[in-house]
């Protein structure tokens, strides 16, 4: 890639997605340069190439003291939140793609006045990138590259806000109209899920059906991985006894793709069962890193404000084009997408939320649990109106980051909830 034109492309497009691994804080606008991959084609004559490799993320993430380091001095590796195995993910790792697209940037926002007068609808979000056709991970190179769809950057490109699937997205859009009658102005703002949460996804599930297109396994071994699948038990339960045989690669990747997503994660987290690895299964540790978008490698589980946007209460719940979810929530007219440039506590964010869940017995600790979670994606009800408190707690959070460090921000957040 000898275009200096190109070569500055790439950098920007990385650093604007992949912010951890620059030292620079630019954003990286790139102007009025179109932002689809026919645009890009039209520009450059082909997508633009990127790599990533193990030591480049090694560089540009070690030492960073995370959330977890700081309840938590036995925490692992940031890449071992990717696997459920004793192995280190990130081991002879690397990851090529092209660039498919590049989204409006988000706005920066240095602190937290801009959320005065709002009310946070908190999201759920996987950390899966946007933009990237995905063309080999480690020594495997895909015939058919695959595209990714995000994550929080679905709210960058586009007058969406948010998409997931219809039920949840009705509950969401119940509660905004509820706040805006109120005379409320209401806000998405993702919540980050843990690192396997892109499992659900059908990127996720390209990526792994390419990734067994791309190993080329004999029959017995993909025989004897069928095998174990189909005998893979769960809640007493074989979920798995109607899978096709992977030696009929096409009926297993239409299986794959059609099965709910909350059986196609499960699918996910199976083939990175021990087993399963042994018998030859691709690194689901690896294509989980090459699906996440670096720049939330290492944030904190339950972070916030990576990006938040105004919705628009009166347009209701519209058909989603993401592949992955069938509905969506749009952005208020004109809204501006903004990050905090990285992540904020939920229990700065959400503080009354995880206030009353403290009070009454129910987590709600700086230390995440899985419960907090799952009443924040499974209870739309639980969202928080913005005071003066939050504007100045998540203000100082990021003040503190930006100028003395991530752990003096942390040690603020947990003064703030002595003995949690």
């Amino acid at each position: 890639m000898a275009d200096p034109i190109v070569r500055n492309l790439v950098k920007q497009f990385l650093t604007k997605n992949f912010k951890p691994l620059f030292s620079s804080n630019e954003l990286g606008a790139l102007g009025k340069l179109g932002n689809t991959s026919d645009d890009l084609i039209k520009e450059f004559g082909s997508l633009p190439s990127y790599e990533i490799t193990e030591d480049a993320i090694r560089d540009a993430l070690s030492g960073k003291t995370r959330a977890i380091d700081m309840y938590n001095p036995k925490a692992g590796s940031f890449q071992s939140g990717y696997t459920g195995l004793v192995r280190d993910p990130l081991k002879d790792f690397s990851v090529r793609g092209k660039i498919s697209s590049i989204g409006k940037d988000p706005t920066l926002a240095t602190d937290a006045s801009i959320l005065e007068g709002k009310t946070i609808v908190p999201m759920v979000g996987d950390r899966i990138i946007r933009g990237a056709d995905i063309t080999g991970i480690g020594a495997l190179d895909f015939e058919n590259p695959v595209r990714t769809y995000g994550g929080i950057q679905f709210m960058d490109d586009s007058l969406a806000a948010w998409a997931s699937k219809k039920g949840a997205m009705q509950g969401k859009q119940n509660v905004i109209e509820t706040i805006d009658k109120m005379g409320g102005k209401p806000v998405a703002m993702p919540v980050t899920m843990a690192e396997r949460g892109g499992d659900f996804s059908l990127d996720t599930a390209n990526l792994i059906i390419e990734s067994f297109k791309s190993m080329d396994l004999p029959k017995s071994r993909l025989n004897k991985i069928t095998k174990l699948i189909k005998g893979t038990i769960d809640a007493g339960e074989t979920p798995f006894k109607k899978v096709p045989n992977l030696n009929n690669i096409d009926e297993f990747a239409k299986y794959f793709r059609t099965m709910p997503g909350t059986a196609r994660a499960l699918l996910v987290k199976t083939l990175d069962k021990d087993a399963l690895q042994k018998a030859g299964a691709p690194n689901i540790g690896q294509i989980r890193l090459a699906s996440t978008n670096p720049g939330l490698y290492a944030e904190d589980w339950l972070g916030m404000g990576a990006r938040f946007v105004d919705l628009d209460p009166n347009l209701g719940v519209l058909k989603s084009k993401h592949p992955s979810y069938d509905s969506q929530l749009m952005k208020a007219k004109d809204a501006e997408t903004y990050t905090f440039g990285t992540t904020v506590p939920h229990t700065i964010m959400l503080r009354k939320i995880m206030q009353n869940r403290r009070d009454a017995g129910k987590y709600g600790n700086f230390k995440p649990q899985s419960a907090d979670y799952k009443t924040l994606e499974m209870s739309p009800a639980n969202i928080e109106v913005v005071d003066p408190q939050l504007i100045d707690e998540a203000s100082k959070f990021l003040e503190i980051k930006r100028n003395l460090g991530d752990r003096e921000a942390y040690e603020y957040a947990q003064k703030l909830i002595p003995a949690t």
